[in-house]
């Protein structure tokens, strides 16, 4: 699963054999792990209907993106759900919501346990790339680094944010006129619950729960502003939104702004849609 080019755990470039995250899949994927699946090719596709072939197919690579995207984890080599893929499974099994396709993007672009070319294009080559970038630029950058002659290895990476059958919705990325063009995440107040929670996962995962923690740190941690794709100005709404929620607290008379998370990322998964309702 993850890539030997790395000490991370994230997903190797090629990882998804060139196929994109379906919507559809992923909620059969959790429906899966909800009953503790085991973690091999021709039961994920038994159980779930998934297609797969004779040697390849959608079954791990589904699975894979799941567990990229935090939505699952495997344990004993069995499938098994997180406290956002719970959620996800209760209340948007099928990806609808802008919110849950744009939380999934975040944890894809992880560093940490993200996927390959997801992390090194959104959050690595943020200042590299800058906010629209060609083809051509992307190649010669970025191919030296995953170690491939061509971008070939990157097309789902693009594709599933303009495929209605995948993350459509969030859009993370999108084509003008030749050039490639990141879009922001929404700087929405019904977002602010589920931003706190993977915000404060990233905390937990640092050992900081509780403590004082810079918004400097927060990109260290997450890629808090890289990303989202975030101004300083707009980070700092982010904060003030999920401060008005109760869930930081934060003091502004420092530079850079500090933050206290004030609840455990399991009872924030379990508000995710609560401004949904």
């Amino acid at each position: 699963m993850a890539t030997a080019k790395n000490k991370s755990k994230r997903l190797a470039r090629n990882f998804h054999r060139t196929f994109i995250p379906e919507k559809q899949y992923l909620g059969a994927l959790l429906k899966y792990a909800a009953d503790n699946g085991v973690y091999d090719m021709q039961a994920i596709a038994d159980a779930t209907g998934i297609p797969t072939g004779a040697s390849s197919g959608k079954a791990l690579p589904t699975a894979d993106y799941c567990t990229a995207m935090h939505l699952v984890k495997v344990e004993d080599s069995k499938l098994v759900l997180t406290p956002f893929g719970r959620t996800v499974l209760l209340e948007d099994k099928f990806f609808r919501e802008s919110l849950t396709q744009w939380i999934a993007h975040l944890f894809l672009c992880n560093k940490e346990d993200g996927a390959e070319a997801w992390y090194q294009i959104f959050w690595n080559g943020k200042d590299i790339l800058g906010d629209r970038f060609t083809q051509d630029n992307l190649e010669k950058w970025i191919c030296p680094i995953i170690g491939a002659s061509d971008a070939k290895a990157l097309s789902p990476t693009f594709r599933m944010y303009s495929d209605e059958n995948s993350f459509q919705k969030c859009g993370a990325i999108k084509e003008f006129s030749g050039e490639w063009e990141r879009e922001k995440a929404p700087i929405d107040s019904s977002f602010a619950i589920g931003y706190a929670a993977w915000l404060t996962e990233a905390i937990e995962r640092n050992n900081r729960s509780g403590n004082q923690v810079t918004v400097d740190e927060l990109e260290t941690f997450c890629g808090f502003r890289s990303i989202t794709g975030w101004t300083l100005g707009d980070s700092q709404q982010v904060l003030t939104m999920i401060e008005q929620k109760g869930v930081f607290s934060v003091d502004r008379h420092m530079r850079p702004w500090i933050v206290c998370n004030k609840s455990t990322s399991e009872s924030l998964w379990k508000r995710l849609y609560e401004d949904f309702i």
